[in-house]
């Protein structure tokens, strides 16, 4: 009898007992419909510069469940001759100040969202952090999301952060001998469009 009584405890704790070890992943797609926008100013006026297609449908970001959130593996690359200013001049400028020449891309390593991606709503904010790496510098940087949509296969964030040009020991572009100078500041925008990978 007290062998039986064993047993059934033993089979209870079993089954009631959390996993410890368990661990959900998800995967997801970066669609080329994905865009960065950078707002800067100068001592005249505003400036925008665009790239208005990501350009690539292969890369992606994988999620891994954690007590915060997910922990986050991705290595997006953005080449530098996409970025348009709406203006030969801006976009040329831009260019060589980002040094294009010798550092040909951007990229972007998401490393943690506070969220996994299934679990958003429509409006829901969350935070996040990424290693940016421009002009062969890496920076850490935490990042406030917005979602924009989400169905049980789609995804749309909106990520925003204000760089610095120091930050990556970059001089801002001036012209006319000084006379017109762009500010240090950065608002770059990041809209993720993001798909479920089959066996994500």
């Amino acid at each position: 009898m007290q062998m039986i009584l064993w047993v059934i405890l033993v089979l209870t704790n079993v089954i009631t007992s959390p996993k410890q070890h368990s661990t959900t992943n998800e995967t997801w797609v970066v669609s080329s419909a994905s865009t960065l926008k950078v707002d800067g100013k100068t001592n005249i006026n505003n400036f925008s510069c665009m790239v208005a297609s990501y350009g690539k449908s292969t890369d992606q970001l994988v999620c891994e469940k954690s007590i915060a959130g997910c922990k986050v593996t991705s290595h997006l690359t953005i080449a530098i001759a996409l970025f348009d200013c709406h203006n030969r001049m801006m976009t040329n400028d831009l260019q060589k100040t980002l040094k294009s020449q010798q550092f040909p891309e951007m990229v972007i390593g998401f490393k943690k969202f506070s969220a996994l991606p299934s679990t958003l709503n429509k409006g829901m904010i969350f935070s996040g952090k990424a290693d940016i790496v421009l002009a062969g510098v890496t920076r850490s940087y935490d990042i406030k999301f917005t979602t924009l949509a989400n169905t049980s296969s789609e995804l749309e964030l909106l990520g925003k952060k204000t760089l610095l040009f120091t930050d990556f020991g970059l001089t801002p572009p001036s012209k006319l001998g000084g006379t017109i100078k762009v500010k240090n500041e950065l608002d770059v925008e990041f809209k993720l469009s993001l798909r479920k990978a089959a066996n994500g």
